[in-house]
């Protein structure tokens, strides 16, 4: 993507505008692990900041760009320790389980910008050998200009057979479907795949751009959930770990309003631990803490990439990361899980 030359980014200081229109400057839709960084740097290059940050809080609200000079000159509560400078970043994570800010929408699924058709003059034995093929339970019948015609499924053919009509794709066609806009939010879209088995996407241009089946929302459930267990698994472990050996005078070294571990977010853990005193109470010597903390930062940031950014999917390399730490916390909890009487 390109960067906005230092003149048009120089003008923004001052003004007021959405996260969404903010991140269009550079062409950047959604906030990830690139858009972020680069969005962050460019302002930083010109001295600038928003208020607040644009990586959280959902895609329309509004953030204030301002000189990075009047954010430090802003007071700061005297009665905070200096090691709670971090404080308000760690305030702004939300607990692990609860969904991202920015709700999915039906285009953030990859089979709402992709779809096989048929031609309304094309073979019936073509299209049902298309769908044989590819394993689909329906076909949308488009013409050359993108118009739709319907759709023929299995069942729209088996009942052209029941009915005793000619066999061709025009006696094939149902227009019994459901279209839904692409930028439409995905929750109140699952009703209508689960009565009809899939939806039609219509894009900005009113095209048929996609089609989302009840098949393809099962993988992208397994695609987006498997991140949120993870790192709900991480995170019950790691307090439990910390919890069973760490006073409420650590805690509040750390964090002089948190009195438990199961009251602080990932930032925080990692200052608890950052710390050679309170490291050895844990008990690990076979763990070297630089490593562990390296790895827990890394946790760290692809926790907030789920829940703060418009990220569907993590790449490969991001859940093996969750895997592997997940699987080292389960070596220090092993009793996780288990009741006591």
């Amino acid at each position: 993507m390109a960067t906005p030359d230092d003149v048009t980014l120089k003008a923004l200081e001052d003004t007021t505008l959405s996260i969404r229109d903010l991140l269009s400057l550079w062409g950047f839709r959604v906030r990830d692990h690139a858009s972020v960084p680069q969005v962050e740097l460019d302002l930083k290059n010109v001295g600038l900041i928003t208020v607040p940050h644009f990586a959280t809080g959902p895609l329309d609200d509004h953030v204030e760009v301002i000189l990075a000079t009047r954010e430090s000159d802003r007071p700061v509560d005297s009665e905070r320790p200096d090691q709670e400078a971090a404080d308000g970043l760690d305030d702004a994570e939300e607990s692990v389980g609860v969904f991202p800010q920015t709700a999915m929408r039906v285009h953030d699924l990859p089979c709402a910008h992709r779809v096989t058709s048929i031609p309304p003059d094309a073979p019936l034995p073509l299209a049902m050998g298309m769908m044989a093929e590819h394993g689909y339970s329906q076909l949308p019948v488009l013409d050359l200009a993108g118009t739709l015609h319907g759709v023929v499924t299995w069942a729209s053919i088996a009942h052209m057979h029941a009915t005793g009509r000619e066999p061709c794709l025009t006696n094939a066609i149902t227009s019994d479907c459901e279209i839904v806009n692409a930028s439409a939010h995905l929750l109140p879209v699952l009703p209508l795949i689960r009565t009809h088995e899939f939806v039609l996407v219509l894009s900005a241009d009113h095209r048929v751009s996609g089609i989302v089946t009840s098949a393809d929302l099962a993988g992208q459930f397994g695609t987006v959930a498997r991140p949120f267990f993870t790192l709900g698994e991480i995170e019950r472990r790691l307090r439990r770990c910390l919890g069973r050996v760490y006073s409420e005078t650590d805690f509040q070294k750390v964090h002089k309003r948190k009195k438990s571990a199961d009251e602080m977010m990932f930032g925080e853990y990692i200052r608890l631990l950052d710390d050679e005193e309170r490291w050895g109470k844990l008990g690990w010597p076979g763990v070297d803490r630089d490593h562990f903390i390296g790895l827990l930062t890394r946790v760290k940031d692809v926790r907030n990439t789920v829940m703060h950014f418009n990220a569907p999917s993590l790449r490969p390399e991001q859940l093996d990361l969750l895997d592997r730490f997940v699987g080292m916390l389960r070596l220090y909890d092993p009793d996780y899980g288990a009741t006591t009487t």
